[in-house]
């Protein structure tokens, strides 16, 4: 297992135009996704304090949003930053994917199902009148697909870099494709935790109720 993927290290020679174009839409959908973030943060999070906060949600912005602020954290203060550095530099220097930081991804992944179940059952009507009071088209609800979006688009971007580079550039490759296997190794894991949670809770049930299968 890998401590941590450098995503970017020098490449000198490569296709400038669709390389230029791919480094620039990373860090473009980066900003955006750090605004996102922060977005969820200054307009939900003082919800959650609010005297009229039903029963059901108090004591549960941890279940809700997982560990939503710690990714903001990380993006804003270190990866973002990373990002805009690479830019007149593709490939240079740049971006380290650190496994213990987008482990946070699988976590959060992980908690996805009972923010759902949640929201769904307690939050998404208390929550619609601040959407509302915002005057945004999207819920909250959409807006905690993020982390799990970005991840995606993470492998799409990092499959894209690595079609650009030629396999002369062998050590470079090594980097994208470590890093590429990094996010995809995250997105599965999330999976698996979700998986070993549902064992659980078929263990915990099967000694009332048969579990299927």
């Amino acid at each position: 297992h890998l401590t941590e993927v450098t995503v970017a290290t020098a490449v000198p020679v490569v296709s400038g135009d669709k390389l230029r174009h791919i480094i620039d839409e990373m860090v473009t959908t980066e900003r955006e996704y750090v605004r996102s973030l922060r977005y969820i943060i200054d307009s939900y999070f003082p919800e959650m304090e609010r005297l009229d906060l039903p029963q059901d949600l108090r004591g549960k912005r941890s279940v809700i949003f997982g560990n939503l602020e710690k990714l903001y954290d990380f993006h804003s203060q270190y990866f973002l930053r990373e990002l805009e550095s690479c830019c007149n530099h593709p490939l240079r220097d740049g971006s380290l994917l650190q496994k213990d930081q987008f482990g946070m991804y699988a976590l959060y992944s992980k908690n996805k199902p009972k923010s759902d179940s949640l929201l769904a059952s307690h939050g998404n009507t208390f929550f619609k009148f601040k959407q509302m009071k915002l005057g945004d088209k999207m819920d909250l609800a959409s807006y905690l697909l993020k982390p799990i979006q970005r991840m995606s688009k993470y492998a799409l971007l990092l499959k894209d870099l690595i079609k650009e580079c030629s396999e002369a550039q062998e050590q470079e490759l090594g980097y994208l494709r470590a890093a590429e296997e990094m996010v995809k190794f995250q997105l599965r894991h999330g999976n698996d935790l979700l998986a070993m949670d549902a064992i659980r809770d078929c263990d915990v049930r099967s000694s009332v109720f048969p579990c299927p299968g």
